[in-house]
């Protein structure tokens, strides 16, 4: 089963401070900018962050540190991060002082395209500062080369330091927390309609049907006539040309269904400790460029041998060193997180290792599409059927995924690090199919399944900001996307967000917190079983399942740092936004929701005529 992650992909923060290319600056003559005004730029102090765009809609994270005085310069420092594996490389930065008009001091450029974490300096001499109006107003853009400043340029200012002294101390001052783009949440609980107790005033109606479902046949009226909302079939995230990545659905056919669990004695895995560094193996892969899958064989000389993970390598560009840093993060990091918070993958082929192929998955990336498997798990490996390669094992894909330069395209360096996240989503799929399929003859809806992977992420390297991102722009989630139905042909981006932000409001809300999915997995019954029982013992002893959904609805309104409707206090999480419908439509996939504005509540009737699952909560401004 396979991830998305941008992963779409969600990469490894490193907190090494990396190298930056630095443009000098040219200090002979101030250049007179034409192209903005000083009100068009806000103040930052010491601590804020802001968020610069791509072309790709790429995220580079900076905040900014301070200015000060350094012999007859002055020094502005910014702390720079960014998870994308696709960003565009060059940084961009210009420097300007308002003279009565704003004039250009400097341009700087560090090449990003490989840094995770940084820190960027920016200098400027002291005499250009002086006899200004206090403020250093500083452009900041993303782009694919350097100079330009594109539509997406953040302007800023910082407070000029004093001039006159030496260089002071870094200030005390408690930085604000404030993120740029994040709105005020309202923290009145939201209530449901009552006659005695009417709510007055501007607001908003979640329109949900609670009814969990994996069927389209399960819509349900709203008991609104309006037709239904058309959606234009259109990933707004997804530039032209940009990576993303998307899942490859592993579900258990008719035919596998009755094939049987392999036994050691089967396993041609089960030798697999007498092999050496350097031997070769070939494997069973999927093929999936063409449209449709086709089983080829993939050769892979075995390039790690750990306590748990042993590593395979068919990818030239692949070193042993570079298998070594996969092998080692996994047996050290990766697969005790897993054990701990979601529980243990089986060991059919008898030899208590996991088998790991980096190769570049077939997948039809930069031709047929920009989507691409990131990796993935295929359960009927540890079933005897065609193809099966007899043993607990995954597949990492190796480009895209460690790397795209589109200018280099199958050349771009492979860094592994990029696939550490991905390697704790697949590995909980292996674990979750151990505990449903092999323990208890059922499959965990892919909703829920997916889940728990993308919480196996945020355990690991925190908050998926790009699942969030998609969250505030999809209009398909707008117009009632549902998140129990997983789209196998529509926007499959939306799927992921609501399950990820659906497995972290659970966490949020559950007393056990990361312990939640564990217990859930060990449940003996069905998924839905287990959820509820969970939101029994740990949320509220009286609330089901379609309820609590309802909540969760509720919480990506408002998003608030604690309480009943918070998935956490991280500050990405108080960025979301939630898109508002223009209507409310005729039908409801279970557990589609929309949520639509009303000026004053009290005067917003719920339908009569409406499905028995359909919910209308109202959620005051005041």
């Amino acid at each position: 089963m396979k991830k998305f992650s941008k992963t779409l992909s969600s990469a490894l923060i490193v907190s090494t401070i990396l190298s930056s290319t630095v443009v000098p600056a040219q200090f002979a003559q101030a250049t007179t900018v034409q192209k903005s005004v000083a009100t068009d730029y806000r103040s930052l102090t010491e601590g804020s962050s802001l968020i610069v765009r791509d072309a790709l809609y790429e995220r580079h994270n900076v905040t900014y540190k301070g200015a000060q005085v350094e012999g007859n310069q002055v020094k502005i420092t910014f702390d720079y991060q960014s998870k994308s594996i696709i960003k565009e490389g060059s940084f961009n930065a210009r420097l300007l002082v308002n003279k009565g008009t704003l004039k250009e001091l400097s341009k700087f450029t560090d090449n990003v395209k490989y840094q995770n974490s940084t820190t960027l300096e920016y200098k400027v001499d002291v005499d250009a500062l002086k006899d200004n109006d206090g403020y250093i107003y500083i452009d900041l853009s993303a782009a694919n080369k350097a100079d330009v400043f594109s539509q997406n340029t953040q302007r800023v200012k910082v407070t000029v330091p004093d001039l006159s002294s030496s260089p002071e101390e870094p200030t005390t001052e408690e930085p604000t927390t404030e993120e740029p783009t994040t709105e005020n949440p309202t923290t009145e609980e939201p209530t449901s309609e009552t006659p005695d107790k009417p709510q007055t005033g501007s607001g908003t109606v979640i329109v949900n049907n609670e009814l969990v479902s994996e069927s389209y046949a399960d819509a349900q009226p709203t008991g609104f006539n309006q037709l239904e909302s058309i959606v234009q079939r259109d990933l707004k995230l997804i530039a032209p040309k940009k990576p993303y990545m998307i899942d490859r659905p592993f579900e258990i056919s008719d035919r596998a269904s009755s094939a049987s669990k392999i036994s050691k004695s089967q396993s041609p895995l089960r030798y697999i400790t007498n092999y050496n560094l350097g031997d070769k193996k070939t494997f069973t892969t999927i093929n999936m460029s063409g449209g449709r899958e086709v089983q080829e064989k993939t050769t892979g000389s075995l390039e790690y041998k750990g306590s748990k993970a042993y590593v395979w390598v068919a990818d030239p560009k692949v070193s042993r060193a570079d298998a070594e840093k996969v092998g080692k993060e996994f047996d050290n990091r990766i697969a005790p997180l897993i054990h701990n918070n979601f529980g243990e993958e089986s060991d059919l082929d008898g030899n208590g290792k996991v088998n790991i192929l980096l190769f570049d998955i077939k997948d039809g990336f930069g031709v047929s599409s920009y989507g691409y498997i990131g990796g993935y798990f295929d359960g009927t490996d540890l079933l005897n059927e065609p193809g099966s390669n007899k043993g607990e094992i995954f597949y990492m894909d190796t480009y895209p995924s460690m790397g795209y330069d589109p200018s280099l395209e199958e050349n771009t360096p492979r860094n592994v690090e990029r696939i550490y996240s991905t390697l704790a989503h697949e590995f909980q799929h292996m674990v979750n199919f151990n505990s449903q399929y092999l323990k208890q003859n059922r499959m965990m809806e892919t909703y829920l399944n997916e889940a728990f992977s993308m919480a196996a992420e945020h355990i690991y390297s925190g908050p998926i900001e790009d699942r969030i991102d998609y969250y505030n722009n999809s209009s398909y989630i707008q117009n009632g996307h549902s998140l129990t139905i997983w789209s196998r042909s529509g926007d499959t981006l939306s799927n992921y967000s609501l399950s990820y932000l659906f497995g972290q409001y659970l966490n949020e809300q559950a007393r056990n917190h990361d312990g939640v999915y564990k217990e859930i997995l060990n449940y003996q019954g069905t998924p839905y079983d287990a959820l509820q029982n969970a939101i029994h013992k740990y949320v509220d002893p009286t609330k089901s399942v379609g309820q609590f959904m309802t909540d969760f609805r509720v919480a990506l309104l408002k998003h608030d740092k604690s309480g009943k409707y918070s998935l956490g206090s991280e500050s990405e999480f108080q960025n979301l936004k939630t898109l508002y419908a223009d209507r409310v439509p005729a039908q409801l996939r279970p557990q589609g929701a929309v949520a639509v504005r009303v000026n004053d509540l009290s005067q917003f009737k719920v339908p009569t005529n409406k499905g028995k699952n359909i919910t209308y909560t109202k959620v005051s401004d005041k």
